[in-house]
């Protein structure tokens, strides 16, 4: 039960979250011109009402997320965090009465179905880490980032990639860094010495720049789009990790279940459509 309160509603305070956020950030932008003047977009952002509601939603998630993170399986704490773009279409057809397209209705069933197969692995715990892989993961997903950076003239997919591997690098380097932290042995010495380990300098970099790349793909981008492809990368690269840095056991079944998860994920992203030359 607590598992499922752990990831939930973060999962729901999420989509809460993106929507609010995206309101505030693309109002502020249609109104000063978005990143091209810094400065004031900037300004226009921290006043922004709708903003801080949806960063405040976004605060309370990630408590509940990273407890979660720290006490159970990256792979199995992560397809969870899929249920963010479920609950936003779920939400964006209740309340705002927008459409449910089949590809979305099975992007759900998939999603839906990938959670219900895991329930009996719920709540794992299996995690033994390598810190020196760790390393060496996270510095090949940012430099296959970087090359896509260059490659990749859509802008909108490059700012949600960003996004999503920023988001998932950053929950690898707190899953390591919780691993070793001991709650009940908390003092100076052992709070300096977070201050000086570089996975936490590791971590406040890739959440840094997740975040800084969330709010520009909020302001010329499209939710449909940047919501579930960052979410589906998200859960990607730290699911991923649970396998390659932490060695948690991966069942079939496990498989099975991510598999679907991430399947659904992927047919969250709703791709533009193709312009006709005349």
């Amino acid at each position: 039960m607590l598992f499922l309160l752990l990831t939930i509603g973060p999962a729901f305070l999420f989509a809460c979250g993106n929507i609010l956020e995206k309101s505030g950030v693309s109002t502020v932008g249609k109104k000063t011109g978005g990143v091209s003047k810094p400065w004031l977009f900037f300004k226009g952002v921290i006043t922004n009402k709708f903003w801080w509601l949806g960063i405040s939603c976004s605060g309370l998630a990630t408590v509940g997320y990273y407890i979660a993170m720290a006490n159970y399986d990256l792979s199995q704490v992560q397809p969870m965090m899929v249920l963010n773009p479920v609950l936003t279409a779920l939400m964006g057809f209740c309340i705002l009465k927008e459409a449910l397209t089949k590809r979305i209705v099975v992007a759900i069933c998939f999603v839906v179905a990938g959670l219900l197969y895991s329930v009996e692995n719920l709540g794992e715990s299996t995690s033994v880490q390598d810190v020196g892989m760790l390393w060496t993961y996270a510095g090949a997903v940012c430099g296959i980032t970087l090359v896509a950076h260059l490659w990749c003239k859509n802008r909108e997919m490059v700012d949600s990639l960003i996004m999503g591997v920023g988001f998932g690098i950053s929950a690898a380097f707190y899953k390591s860094v919780a691993m070793d932290f001991d709650l009940d042995a908390v003092s100076a010495s052992t709070v300096f010495g977070l201050l000086l380990d570089p996975r936490v300098w590791g971590y406040i970099v890739t959440y840094g720049i997740a975040f800084l790349y969330s709010q520009i793909s909020f302001s010329r981008g499209r939710a449909l789009f940047i919501v579930p492809f960052s979410a589906a990368v998200g859960a990607a690269v730290p699911t991923l990790a649970g396998a390659v840095v932490f060695a948690e056991a991966f069942p079939i079944g496990k498989i099975i279940s991510v598999a679907l998860v991430l399947t659904g994920a992927a047919l969250f992203v709703v791709r533009r459509p193709r312009r006709h030359n005349h």
